[in-house]
């Protein structure tokens, strides 16, 4: 059982707590659907990568990130995922920030947060405001679809024994960052784009003299696309490529024929939900 606060927030009770979340049987529910989806996936990816064949990369690149359009993960993501479900598969970071490093738990929907620094207030604060957005999105159900929030299921502290004595030796040990119990932020993973969408961004964007390298980059399979329609990309960029959090300029969009709209009614109706229900100023979200 888990204890509330006034923001609405829950924390993990103390491993002495015999009511103590249930960790493993939570990762095995989800592990099953899971594995069904991947399945699925995998025969979805084939059919995807047959559509794509020969189409031209900016026409490729407008169906596929439209919102309209319903695409699955990468194969070689739903392979990984599929044969990890049961196993014990080493944690893979996939994402560093600010605030904190991501690490996916394979064969499952988790995702987790770890904090850079041993400041865990802004770790601490993600997980309340995250709290609350989704409790947001949840009473207001004629938003239903039209956005998608990532769930967030529970904080760990150094002391939740339930979490880090079945995963500490899953996550990797590294000199800048040592393997201990630290806080854990566990939510929803968004998965990545598949393979198609990725290596035609890197056919349209990436320079020509990186492109096979970065199509064959572990790090370029995290492909995640932030759309950003206040700002226009200005010159042609450095060297340096990267599809995790990939930028996608308004003048990109407008030069693929992405219906933009699509695009910001969503992020309008969303901003609208964190101002005045959630009262957040969404700043970078």
């Amino acid at each position: 059982m888990q204890k509330e606060f006034e923001d609405g927030s829950s924390r993990l009770p103390k491993p002495s707590d015999r009511r103590r979340f249930s960790i493993g049987t939570m990762a095995f529910s989800r592990a099953v659907s899971l594995e069904q989806a991947m399945v699925a996936n995998l025969a979805l990816e084939d059919r995807l990568e047959e559509d794509t064949e020969g189409e031209p990369v900016e026409s490729c690149l407008k169906r596929m990130l439209s919102t309209r359009t319903a695409v699955s993960t990468s194969s070689s993501f739903a392979q990984r995922q599929q044969a990890a479900v049961g196993a014990n598969e080493q944690f893979r970071e996939i994402g560093t920030g600010s605030i904190g490093k991501v690490f996916e738990h394979p064969g499952t929907t988790f995702a987790y947060k770890l904090p850079v620094t041993d400041q865990k207030d802004k770790l601490w604060n993600n997980y309340v405001v995250h709290k609350r957005i989704e409790a947001s999105f949840q009473s207001l159900p004629f938003f239903d679809g039209q956005v998608e929030i990532p769930r967030c299921f529970w904080y760990a502290t150094p002391d939740t024994q339930t979490f880090w004595d079945l995963n500490l030796d899953f996550f990797p040990k590294t000199r800048e960052f040592p393997r201990k119990p630290r806080h854990a932020l566990c939510m929803e993973r968004i998965f990545p784009l598949p393979r198609p969408v990725r290596h035609a961004l890197i056919e349209k964007y990436c320079p020509p003299q990186a492109r096979e390298k970065m199509k064959s980059d572990v790090a370029n399979k995290d492909c995640l696309v932030r759309p950003y329609l206040g700002r226009v990309k200005f010159g042609q960029g450095g060297l340096f490529f990267s599809l995790r959090n990939f930028k996608l300029h308004a003048d990109q969009v407008q030069e693929l024929g992405v219906v933009a709209a699509d695009l910001y009614t969503g992020m309008a109706h969303a901003l609208a939900v964190l101002h005045w229900d959630t009262k957040i100023d969404a700043n970078d979200i």
